[in-house]
C-alpha cells in the first residue's frame, strides 16, 4: 500500500485528524507564502492582519468534511477579506478556499461541484474588478484560477477513488466466482467419483452374488463348485483393483496415467461378462464406429455396464440386446431386457440416478422406459470426433 492509498485509507477513519493535519499544512505554507513578492517588484505581506486572516480561513478546513458549506463560507470570505483588506491580489489567501472546493469536488455529485465552482469563481471575479481596477490580467485570472484549480484536482481525486474501488469490487468479485467455480468443481468431482465407485461395486457385487448363490446349490459337486470360487476370487480381485483406482484418483492428481480409461472398445467385455453371468447378451452396431472424446467414451462404457448389472440383477436368464447407432452428430446407445423384477429405479437405488448425470456432464440425453414389461435404455451422446495425433 502507498502512501496515497494509505492516506486515504486514514482520512475515511479519522475525518478530524487528517483534516487537522491538512488545515495546519495549508496555515503553514499560505503564511510563508505571504512573503514572496507580487508583481516582481511589489514586496510580500508579512503584516500580522494578513497572516491572521490566512490561519482563520485554514483553521476552517478542520469541518471540511462535516460541515463543508460553513469551510466554502468561511475560506471564501477569507480569500475575499484579504483582497479588500491589501487590494492586491496574492495566491496564498486562496489557497484554503483551493483546498476546500477540491474536498466538494471529491463527495459531492458532479453538477453540484460544478455549480458550486461556477458560483465561486463569478462571486471573485465581481470582487476583483471591484477592489482591483487597475489589476494585471493574470491577477484577475489567478484569483479564480487557483480555486478552479483545486476543484479540479478535487473532480480527479472523486475519478480515481471510484475506480479503485471498481478494481477492488471486480477483484472481490472474481475472487468470489473462482471460489464458487472451485467449489462447483470439487463437488462434481465428488459426484463423478460416487457414480464409479458406485457402478464398479455394484457391477462386481451383482456378479459375486450370483456366483454365490451358484455355489451353494453346487456345493455337491465339488468340482463346478471350485469352479465358482474362482469366478469369485477373480471378480472379487478386479472389484478391488479398480477401486482402488479411483480411490488413487482422489489421493494423486496424476494417478489417472496409470492406465486408460474404459470406453466403447471394452464393451465387448461387458457383453462376455453377462454371458458369463446367465444373460443372452447381443450387441448390434450400426454406421461407422469412430473414437470421440474421452468423457463420451466413459459415459457409454458406464451406461452399458449399470445397464447390464440391473439386467443380470433383474432379468437373470433372459435375453438383453444392445444396439449401438453411430449417427453424424450422435451416438445413440439402447439397452432392452425383459423386466422380470423392480429395477433400482423403483426401490430406491442410485444406479439410474448416477447414470443421468454422467450423462448430463458428458452433454447427453437418457430415456428410461419400463411400459410392456420391458426395460429400455436409451442414451443418446454428443459424437466428436478426435483429431489425429
Amino acid at each position: 500500500m502507498d502512501v496515497v492509498e494509505r492516506w486515504i485509507v486514514l482520512s475515511n477513519r479519522r475525518p478530524m485528524i487528517t483534516a487537522g493535519i491538512v488545515a495546519v499544512i495549508v496555515a503553514a505554507f499560505g503564511v510563508i507564502s505571504l512573503r514572496f513578492e507580487q508583481r516582481g517588484a511589489r514586496p510580500g505581506d508579512d503584516t500580522l492582519a494578513a497572516a491572521l486572516i490566512v490561519v482563520a480561513s485554514s483553521a476552517s478546513l478542520v469541518i471540511k468534511r462535516v460541515r463543508p458549506w460553513w469551510t466554502l463560507a468561511l475560506t471564501l470570505a477569507g480569500a475575499v477579506g484579504y483582497t479588500c483588506y491589501s487590494g492586491v491580489f496574492n495566491a496564498a489567501a486562496t489557497l484554503p478556499l483551493l483546498v476546500c472546493l477540491g474536498t466538494i469536488a471529491s463527495i459531492f455529485p458532479a453538477r453540484v461541484a460544478i455549480a458550486t465552482t461556477a458560483a465561486t469563481c463569478c462571486f471573485l471575479t465581481i470582487v476583483g474588478i471591484v477592489v482591483g481596477p487597475d489589476w494585471l490580467l493574470v491577477e484577475r485570472i489567478g484569483l479564480v484560477g487557483w480555486p478552479l484549480v483545486g476543484a479540479i484536482i478535487g473532480g480527479l481525486t472523486k475519478a480515481r477513488n471510484r475506480y479503485v474501488t471498481a478494481v477492488q469490487t471486480r477483484a472481490q468479485l472474481a475472487t468470489a466466482l473462482y471460489e464458487q467455480e472451485m467449489a462447483q468443481r470439487v463437488m462434481a468431482e465428488r459426484l463423478r467419483m460416487s457414480r464409479d465407485i458406485h457402478d464398479v461395486v455394484a457391477h462386481h457385487l451383482a456378479t459375486l452374488n450370483l456366483q454365490i448363490g451358484t455355489a451353494r446349490h453346487l456345493l455337491d459337486k465339488p468340482d463346478t463348485a471350485a469352479q465358482a470360487l474362482a469366478g469369485m476370487h477373480a471378480n472379487s480381485e478386479a472389484a478391488l483393483r479398480e477401486i482402488k483406482g479411483l480411490v488413487r484418483l482422489l489421493r494423486e492428481e496424476d494417478a489417472g496415467a496409470d492406465g486408460p480409461l474404459p470406453g466403447l472398445d471394452d464393451i465387448g467385455r461387458l457383453v462376455s461378462w453377462a454371458r458369463t453371468n446367465g444373460v443372452d447378451t447381443n450387441s448390434l452396431v450400426r454406421g461407422t464406429p469412430r473414437p470421440t472424446t474421452p468423457d463420451v467414451e466413459l459415459a457409454a462404457y458406464r451406461v452399458v455396464q449399470e445397464a447390464l448389472t440391473n439386467a443380470v440383477k433383474h432379468a437373470h436368464g433372459s435375453q438383453v440386446r444392445i444396439t449401438l447407432v453411430y449417427r453424424p452428430t450422435t451416438l445413440l446407445i439402447e439397452v432392452e431386457n425383459p423386466l422380470l423384477t423392480a429395477t433400482d429405479s423403483a426401490t430406491g437405488g442410485l444406479g439410474l440416478a448416477g447414470m443421468a448425470e454422467r450423462v448430463r456432464a458428458a452433454g447427453g440425453q437418457l430415456d428410461v422406459d419400463s411400459a410392456g414389461g420391458t426395460f429400455r435404455v436409451a442414451v443418446e451422446l454428443p459424437l466428436e470426433v478426435r483429431e489425429p495425433v
